[in-house]
């Protein structure tokens, strides 16, 4: 596209708009058109990216043909490849995972050889500013970090951990790239990991909504405060999840 970005987006909503998909209230990149109690159609945009789904095949075709006749798009198909993000179509249902983003990473940094770790952490480990301690690159650790908040968008289980090391970015320490890279070695033990969406028929009864929540009570040793952890589970399947102190 050689529109600047905010002509572009102002064009594309406007034509969502007129196809009468309204924009998500909590989330802006999503568009919405409700065609009955029973049936939508989904539209996910990042800048000039799109992706497409919802119950309705012939909406979903009346919508892609007129995305084309007003834009210079490709239709890449069926998707299996999304910001990063992969998915793979089994019997099961839908698996999404990063496997090549973590491989990306993992050379990156030179960790391809790793030892891979069974755990994400060492037993009962507190990071603290350990001002004694002798300083890292902050540039690499900010980017080693910022790479791991990005594969928490297919790994729930490392939230906390990437959380709680992504506090000492402003002043990273020997201990605080230690316990980053146990993380990446953890994640290169567990490449096959990701996360299911299973397949579902009419009349299945077992999609139902279940939360969790928990708290580490005063759990930071420097300021004393909470980590709250929460996550939302569709059949099953984790579909929202946070860490936040």
């Amino acid at each position: 596209m050689k529109q600047a970005p905010r002509a572009w987006n102002k064009r594309i909503n406007s034509f969502l708009t007129g196809f009468g998909f309204q924009k998500c209230s909590i989330e802006h990149g999503v568009h919405i058109k409700t065609i009955s109690e029973t049936e939508i159609v989904m539209l996910c945009l990042y800048v000039d990216d799109l992706l497409i789904t919802g119950s309705s095949l012939t909406v979903i075709e009346s919508l892609k043909q007129g995305l084309k006749s007003e834009f210079e798009m490709i239709d890449l198909g069926i998707l299996s490849y999304f910001l990063g993000i992969e998915f793979a179509y089994t019997e099961k249902g839908i698996f999404m995972h990063q496997r090549k983003y973590i491989f990306e990473v993992l050379k990156k940094f030179k960790m391809m050889g790793c030892k891979p770790a069974d755990t994400l952490a060492t037993l009962n480990v507190k990071l603290v500013k350990s001002e004694d301690e002798g300083s890292v690159d902050g540039t690499m650790f900010r980017q080693f970090i910022g790479s791991l908040r990005f594969i928490c968008h297919s790994r729930p289980e490392v939230a906390f951990d990437v959380g709680l090391v992504n506090r000492f970015m402003s002043d990273p320490r020997q201990k605080h790239l230690i316990a980053a890279k146990r993380i990446m070695r953890y994640l290169r033990g567990t490449l096959r990991y990701g996360i299911l969406f299973p397949h579902h028929t009419k009349g299945d009864d077992s999609l139902h909504l279940v939360a969790y929540s928990d708290s580490d009570w005063f759990g930071d040793l420097v300021d004393k405060r909470s980590t709250m952890r929460q996550v939302f589970l569709l059949s099953r399947s984790p579909i929202s999840w946070s860490s936040k102190k």
